[in-house]
């Protein structure tokens, strides 16, 4: 009957050569089906591009100063030898109305959008676009009028910084602390999963009313001398996914696929042997 093979043609398909082939063919195309989907080993390893580390202790380079913006929180404290000369610059006897308008909880002050402050006694102070060591220098020439050898401190209470993309725990991130690399923001999300590219880790900065864009590449060991390597208030770090992450979010079908077409591929092999 028409369609169904015959003894010889049985017999054909069984030879070893025949099988052999078609089974080499059916492995080199699942090979690159596999191929196209898989990350490599070197996509993963971070430092593993440019010239080798020194050996030895190697200088540092000098981080850029932070610099207060608006919307920054920063506790300020007074502080002398005589604790009733201090009274008045403290928030002690200030009523509720007056905090609340002055953008102050306890010793905690706000920056509003102008960059001012209001402080006691002291009233308005503007404070953007100074470092906190001049921030606190400032204080401590106005409160000279005032206060003998005052000692004041400025801290951030609001370092802030949004991680996003291929990493563990994507979020926003509140440190006390002013001095944050790429690599802390990162270790904080988690990690970068599998699928993110270290070679292209995208940086964006808004400062002095301008937004930039910076590059950071984690596999190049000449990363520690990016102006990028050290975040600024407010920097969002991006990391963007391997090609081969497509994989993973396609839909189900879509996952099928590859293996239909492999089958496609067996089936015209042996047709074109048959031939």
């Amino acid at each position: 009957m028409e369609g169904i093979p015959n003894a010889q043609t049985l017999n054909y398909l069984k030879h070893p050569y025949i099988v052999n082939q078609c089974f080499r063919y059916y492995l080199f195309a699942l090979s690159l089906l596999s191929l196209a989907s898989c990350v490599q080993h070197k996509q993963l390893i971070n430092f593993n591009e440019g010239p080798a580390f020194p050996v030895g202790a190697q200088p540092m380079p000098i981080m850029a100063d932070v610099r207060i913006q608006p919307d920054d929180l920063l506790e300020i404290g007074v502080y002398a030898e005589d604790p009733a000369a201090v009274a008045p610059f403290t928030l002690q006897g200030i009523g509720a109305r007056t905090k609340e308008e002055n953008n102050i909880t306890g010793n905690h002050y706000l920056v509003d959008q102008a960059g001012d402050i209001e402080f006691p006694v002291l009233g308005k102070m503007h404070l953007s676009g100074l470092s906190v060591e001049q921030a606190r220098d400032t204080f401590k020439q106005k409160l000279n009028r005032y206060i003998a050898h005052p000692i004041v401190n400025v801290r951030w209470l609001n370092f802030k910084f949004t991680v996003l993309g291929e990493v563990s725990r994507p979020a926003t991130y509140t440190l006390p602390e002013r001095s944050v690399t790429v690599l802390e923001a990162v270790g904080l999300a988690g990690d970068l999963t599998n699928y993110g590219n270290r070679k292209n880790i995208l940086v964006i900065r808004e400062q002095d009313g301008k937004r930039e864009f910076g590059r950071v590449d984690l596999q190049d060991r000449n990363v520690f001398a990016s102006p990028y390597f050290y975040l600024k208030q407010n920097d969002v770090v991006y990391v963007e996914p391997l090609k081969q992450k497509t994989s993973v979010v396609s839909d189900q079908a879509s996952k099928v696929l590859p293996w239909v077409s492999a089958g496609a591929i067996l089936a015209n092999i042996i047709i074109l042997l048959f031939r």
